[in-house]
């Protein structure tokens, strides 16, 4: 593939023939070959079958003239053609661009497996993971190796005869201890109806302190941030203290990271705790609506406070329902969709999609208070924004009805990620005076808001430069939005509805897209960077193909519901636990359309 994308790429003239030697060093200064081969027979997706068809003679020359004999240099051919140097030597098309997204390789892997690892490509997830394992030891790292070994000892240490050499070591070993005991309180006090199936032992004890130790805290809360956060950025990493988060939270977020963790023995252990702390998630007091809501006091100290405790109650829930829903059981995954997806969309509801705004944040100082008050409002924001788009993704892999619909979404668009990402309160305000000065703050413009614009009429070019200073994450909630308007379009049995709204909104969210600057193109991949990355929302485009192929379906359908599509039939069923039908529909379109084989 490598090979085939420096076809496509435009010609450029040169007075003289290079040698081999100014071949190869153009080569390595403007080609990033990866080390393991791909697949050459697969099109690129911004060339048609019959254009592939005319190419394919001259594709073939010059791969083959430039075969190796024994594994060294290539073979050059004695009349040197430029456009086949171009061919070879031009640099790829970017991951993220709506002409290689059209290949939907990223979906048809997500919706052929399971796992919270399919949230990154493979390459992708390997390549952080080896960066984690492989990078330099941090100075503070011999206080973890202390704080492990005092793990490790037997029950008749006292531990705070350990010298850990740092306050933060203790509070980790309380709350390793206070997360043992939450476990144990629920796994023993369980009801007749409970979900949990483990019963409390000494042997299960053991486990439970071994995986969360103090040192394994450390550690799975680093492959969190690395390799699950980017595709979850609703935790405000720079002021997160697992000291003081709540419990549930904090259990969710190890076991999420030692399902990502490269060891397979660190995933293995986490499947044991699925569904405990699934129960002590949604048993928890602002779960089951009994923490009350009252603030008589009028302080804004407390009002806050108890928005935060709400804000982290619901990022719990979200997370362990899309935890069990990629790792859990048949059984897990079937009771997230039907009973704790309704549970969390009504717990976004209650604290009321609208009061997730900036619209009382006053951009005078950036004092401290300031930034709290800024960190829990984009909290909120972020999270019910994710409860909006776990309840799409329902519907597009699993044809499961929206609890959901678009003209609810009256929450503020996310800031920029330099503003959530700020390691403090003058760096955030700085970032957020940028933002200040677009419609989104302007305006307060929401996403619901927002998705009308796109849809009423053709934007001109100004208003596409201006969205498309929105970001990657609002690109890609207006997307998954116009999958829901897609959704109820096509089981309409009014079908006099009309889809131009939608294509229209579908043209216009690729210009925006195709204008946009990614986030994260200046951060490095290195280990202390990386958590910055652009996550699962990068694939946005692919979303955008499969909504374009879904409305083209819906078109082509016949009227008469006596003679389905073949495709039609494959979608026919609702609210089921595998993806086998969405990723039928891919896989067909790929072979038909792009002539991949399956």
């Amino acid at each position: 593939m490598h090979i085939l994308l420096h076809q496509f790429q435009p010609r450029r003239a040169s007075p003289e023939a290079p040698s081999v030697s100014d071949l190869l060093k153009r080569h390595e200064r403007t080609c990033k070959v990866r080390e393991e081969p791909e697949e050459v027979g697969e099109a690129p997706a911004n060339f048609q079958s019959d254009q592939l068809d005319q190419q394919s003679e001259r594709e073939r020359a010059v791969i083959s003239s430039c075969s190796t004999r024994n594994g060294d240099l290539p073979d050059l051919p004695s009349s040197v053609d430029f456009a086949a140097l171009d061919f070879l030597f031009a640099p790829p098309l970017a991951s993220d661009s709506i002409t290689v997204a059209e290949r939907l390789e990223y979906l048809a892997y997500f919706t052929s497996t399971n796992g919270m690892a399919t949230f990154l490509d493979r390459e992708t997830l390997k390549q952080r993971q080896e960066l984690l394992r492989g990078a330099k030891r941090h100075p503070h790292e011999r206080i973890y190796e202390v704080a492990h070994c005092a793990d490790l000892l037997p029950e008749t240490i006292d531990p705070s005869l350990i010298d850990l050499s740092s306050s933060n070591g203790d509070i980790l070993v309380r709350k390793a201890h206070e997360i043992t005991e939450n476990l144990h309180r629920v796994i023993t006090t369980k009801s007749g109806r409970t979900i949990i199936k483990l019963d409390w032992s000494p042997a299960v004890q053991e486990s439970c302190s071994a995986f969360f130790s103090a040192s394994n805290i450390r550690r799975f809360l680093e492959y969190f941030w690395s390799l699950w956060y980017p595709s979850c950025p609703i935790v405000h990493r720079p002021s997160f203290d697992p000291e003081t988060a709540r419990t549930a939270l904090l259990c969710v977020m190890l076991i999420i990271g030692a399902c990502l963790s490269p060891h397979e023995e660190d995933n293995e252990a986490a499947k044991m705790w699925l569904d405990s702390v699934e129960e002590m998630t949604f048993g928890d007091e602002c779960s089951t609506d009994r923490e009350t809501s009252d603030t008589s006091t009028g302080l804004l100290h407390n009002t806050a406070e108890l928005m935060k405790k709400r804000v982290e109650c619901i990022q719990a829930a979200y997370l362990v329902c899309s935890l069990q829903k990629r790792e859990g059981s048949v059984e897990a995954q079937g009771r997230i969709r039907r009973y704790r997806h309704a549970t969390l969309v009504m717990l976004a509801r209650d604290i009321g999609l609208e009061s997730a705004t900036h619209r009382n944040l006053q951009l005078e100082s950036p004092s401290e208070s300031w930034w709290r008050q800024f960190v829990i409002e984009e909290e909120l924001v972020r999270t019910l924004t994710y409860v909006y788009l776990i309840d799409a993704a329902m519907a597009i892999f699993h044809h499961t009805p929206p609890r959901m619909v678009v003209s609810e979404l009256k929450m503020d668009m996310a800031c920029p990620e330099a503003c959530f990402q700020a390691d403090t309160a003058t760096e955030c305000f700085y970032a957020l005076r940028e933002w200040e000065g677009t419609i989104f703050w302007s305006e307060r413009l929401s996403v619901a808001g927002f998705v009308r614009r796109i849809c009423q009429g053709e934007l001109d070019d100004l208003s596409v430069l201006e969205f498309s200073k929105m970001g990657t994450l609002n690109l890609f909630t207006t997307v998954q939005a116009l999958h829901s308007l897609t959704f109820y379009l096509q089981n309409s049995l009014v079908f006099e509805s009309t889809l131009a709204p939608v294509q229209t909104g579908l043209e216009n969210w690729r210009r925006i897209w195709n204008a946009r600057q990614p986030e994260d193109k200046d951060i490095p991949d290195e280990p202390q960077s990386i958590w910055k990355k652009i996550g699962f929302v990068r694939y946005a485009p692919e979303f955008w193909h499969l909504a374009r192929i879904i409305v083209a379906r819906i078109i082509a359908s016949p009227s008469d519901e006596q003679c389905p599509l073949p495709t039609e039939r494959g979608l026919a069923r609702f609210d089921h636990t595998d993806m086998r039908d969405i990723n039928g529909l891919i896989m067909e379109y790929r072979q038909l359309n792009l002539g991949v084989t399956p």
